[in-house]
């Protein structure tokens, strides 16, 4: 048996809130609440609503939509926001004209950006509903998968830098020395040339056995100021463990030159020594030329032979290793 159904307006709202109903000719009769977000002020015709799915002329949509045979979909796009298309069936109601009813389909989620479109301007059966708690969770995953790797990334910093990181003075280690001397030797850096400095405290031991071992820690702590004062940031500063530092200066360097950062070097730690104790430094100093990436102990070796040329020179003082000479750096005068 079958019987005439009536929708109010109110029900029709409710169960269809994107709907559009238009004459045969295009005028717009009135539409659903979620519909009416989504039409321009002062529209009054469908072509100042919609241009087709396929082109963007005049006149061509309410052709399109009367075209559309039954079971058929109809795919418009906005005509103020082209890149939302909405898709839908057409029927004919009892009342004569024309009724639309759309959804957004795959523009769904610009859509609800555009517009600032909510739950409430879905019909509850509509599947977009679904879809807005699928992409609000698959969101929420997103972000907390975002923030797991970014707190795993900064762990995994912190870690590598406490490796590389001497904890007394907050120099470079001596894992962390290879690893700057290894990107300093490699044929692709930029640095282009670096000076290798190896510097040792002379008489040290005084103030631990006089002043005790925290004032030795604070001398130490001092030094790596009086270091890091006479470095650019491009270079690097090591502490290699008990008095003995390392320093890499990049770039090209003659002896004079070195010989004048390392006596203010040195000058800076008599000046930061305790009086009674009488502390000074010993430097030895190596040019990167003639070495290759895999010359590091040998480097460190040199440089170590070039401190103790000035330790048994009088102490306090800096000894320059010679310029190399071919591919091999030239022995210190006496050391080999």
């Amino acid at each position: 048996m079958t019987h005439a159904l009536t929708l109010g307006q109110d029900a029709l709202d409710r169960l269809m809130p994107m709907h559009l109903c238009i004459s045969r000719c295009g005028l717009i009769h009135f539409a659903g609440p979620t519909m009416r977000k989504l039409i321009p002020p002062g529209a009054q015709r469908v072509e100042d609503v919609f241009v087709e799915g396929r082109g963007a002329a005049l006149g061509h949509v309410i052709g399109a939509i009367r075209a559309v045979a039954p079971g058929d979909r109809l795919a418009l796009r906005l005509r103020h926001h082209r890149q939302l298309t909405l898709r839908g069936h057409v029927v004919t109601p009892g009342f004569g004209g024309l009724l639309l009813d759309f959804g957004f389909g795959v523009s769904l989620s610009d859509a609800v950006a555009v517009f600032g479109l909510t739950e409430s301007d879905f019909a509850p059966t509509e599947l977009a509903l679904e879809l807005m708690f699928l992409q609000e969770a698959n969101r929420a995953i997103q972000q907390e998968l975002a923030r797991f790797n970014r707190h795993l990334m900064l762990a995994r910093q912190d870690a590598e830098r406490d490796a590389h990181t001497d904890a007394l003075t907050g120099l470079l280690n001596r894992r962390g020395l290879q690893v700057a001397m290894r990107a300093a030797l490699d044929p692709q850096d930029k640095m282009q040339g670096f000076a290798l400095v190896h510097l040792d405290l002379d008489n040290f031991k005084q103030v631990n056995d006089r002043l005790g071992h925290a004032a030795g820690d604070r001398l130490l702590g001092d030094v790596a100021r009086v270091l890091g004062r006479a470095v650019r940031a491009r270079d690097h500063v090591a502490r290699i463990g008990g008095d003995e530092f390392v320093l890499i200066l990049g770039g090209a360097w003659t002896s004079q030159a070195l010989t004048a950062i390392g006596t203010r070097i040195i000058q800076g730690i008599e000046e930061a020594s305790p009086e009674e104790c009488g502390i000074s430094a010993s430097l030895g100093v190596v040019l990167s030329a003639g070495y290759g990436r895999n010359d590091i102990d040998r480097m460190l070796e040199d440089a170590d032979a070039a401190l103790y040329q000035s330790k048994r020179a009088g102490k306090g003082r800096v000894s320059v290793a010679p310029i190399p000479v071919g591919n091999r750096p030239e022995p210190l005068p006496g050391l080999r």
